[in-house]
């Protein structure tokens, strides 16, 4: 009896789900502490969706649902901690995704953001990431641009709000040479140039190294958003495992060379999700929730809270002020007033003064945020030309220097040529001294 209730009891419980692992992501820049004993917020699959939608300034695709915890959102959804509200434009950012992370900790030393509790499966994942890129490029105004993919499902796409983009990828994915290059021999002899998931790995590798060494900074001045899913992980651990050697050399290449993709972003925003080891006895559900049933068509969504306004009100018929078109377009705002009531309104109305400069709270006034302009340096010739802005959203070049100088030198001009002809006037209306006419003899008529 004893035996048949155990064996009883060990088969029901070899019936009970497996639940998958959390899917860790982190956020730069990002205010949370980094220290690991701080608590990480753990969101349910439409939450992590909400909160991606928002940190790419995409929320007004979505609808939030029943059942979504609005203070995890709010801490998570913003580095500046803003509300869940929705939003006109579309952040430039750096969003990245590595399938077959079997050890989060020795793949990555931060504190993670948030995680996603029952991680979805990566394919799941890279579904989302082409949906949010979609209607990145709905409100930009330009398709995305792909810059690499693999039969895997690994793909590195752009989004760009410049219509002649000149965002690309230097890697040369023919040369193994310069992957032992990259890697060195030792690590690179683990891997097999004929075999398909080590080239994707090698692929993937460079891809990363390519936006390390360049594309990034490309993505930055643009103010591009830029989406890699990366796989080739999933692949070979499912292949070799994760207690194989390749894998281990494999885990240890891609952790260190997405290090040094994520510091070459510097202060511009930067996602990075890590997805665990697809389990084949996870509980998994439609994925609805994460995945989403919506169209790339902007839909009005009520506000958690009151949209902050500016104090001056601006008419319906006062058409200079910056539209989210306006910005795909390459217009220049040029807003009417230059005070607003905080530096999220100033952002979106000014366009981000253009690109030109940074929203700062005045010293003078209350409550008022207004744009700083900066001088732009380009070389020409081998020589560096500045040039530098004004207006209440950096949209007119500021000549008032060369404007003074020309003056100043005009008017300097016109007072040496009219001091100079009034010289010669004189000169000619003076007497003869006393010696030079006492010789002269007068002549009688």
């Amino acid at each position: 009896m004893r035996a048949a209730f155990f064996s009883t009891l060990a088969a029901l419980i070899s019936l009970q789900p497996t639940w998958a692992e959390n899917a860790p992501f982190y956020t730069w820049p990002n205010v949370r502490s980094t220290d690991r004993t701080t608590k990480v917020e753990v969101l349910t699959h439409l939450e992590s969706r909400l909160s991606l939608a928002a940190r790419l300034g995409l929320s007004q695709f979505h609808s939030i649902g029943d059942g979504v915890n609005i203070y995890k959102l709010q801490m998570v959804s913003s580095p500046a901690h803003r509300l869940w509200v929705e939003n006109t434009d579309v952040d430039g950012t750096v969003i990245v995704s590595v399938g077959g992370v079997e050890s989060v900790d020795a793949f990555w030393t931060e504190s993670p953001s948030f995680e996603i509790e029952d991680s979805p499966p990566f394919s799941d994942v890279g579904t989302l990431l082409k949906k949010l890129e979609s209607q990145a490029g709905n409100v930009m105004g330009s398709s995305a641009k792909s810059l690499y993919s693999n039969a895997k499902g690994g793909f590195v796409d752009v989004v760009s709000p410049v219509r002649a983009s000149g965002i690309d990828l230097s890697a040369d994915y023919n040369e193994w040479s310069n992957f032992e290059a990259a890697v060195g021999k030792s690590d690179a002899s683990k891997f097999n140039k004929k075999t398909p998931s080590d080239v994707d790995f090698f692929e993937e590798y460079m891809v990363l190294k390519s936006l390390a060494e360049r594309t990034i900074e490309q993505v930055i001045a643009e103010k591009a958003t830029i989406f890699i899913h990366l796989g080739s992980l999933s692949t070979i651990a499912s292949k070799d495992g994760v207690s194989s050697q390749k894998y281990k050399i494999a885990s240890k290449l891609m952790s260190k060379i997405l290090n040094q993709a994520v510091k070459a972003t510097g202060q511009y925003p930067s996602i990075v999700g890590l997805i665990p080891l697809d389990s084949k006895n996870a509980k998994r559900s439609e994925n609805t929730d994460f995945l989403g049933d919506f169209e790339i068509k902007k839909r009005k969504e009520a506000p958690l809270a009151p949209t902050p306004q500016p104090k001056f009100a601006i008419s319906d018929e006062d058409t200079s002020v910056v539209t989210p078109l306006q910005k795909n377009t390459n217009k220049l705002a040029r807003p009417r007033p230059g005070c607003f009531e905080s530096r999220d309104v100033c952002g979106n109305r000014t366009n981000s003064c253009n690109g030109r400069g940074n929203c700062i709270k005045s010293t003078t006034q209350s409550n008022c945020w207004t744009c700083i302009c900066a001088p732009t340096v380009v070389k020409v010739g081998g020589a560096n030309k500045t040039t530098y802005w004004g207006g209440n959203a950096c949209q007119k070049k500021d000549i008032s220097v060369p404007f003074v100088l020309f003056v100043t030198f005009t008017i300097g001009m016109l007072l040496a040529v009219g001091w100079t002809i009034n010289k010669m006037i004189d000169m000619g209306n003076e007497e003869l001294p006393g010696e030079l006419s006492a010789g002269v003899a007068l002549v009688r008529k």
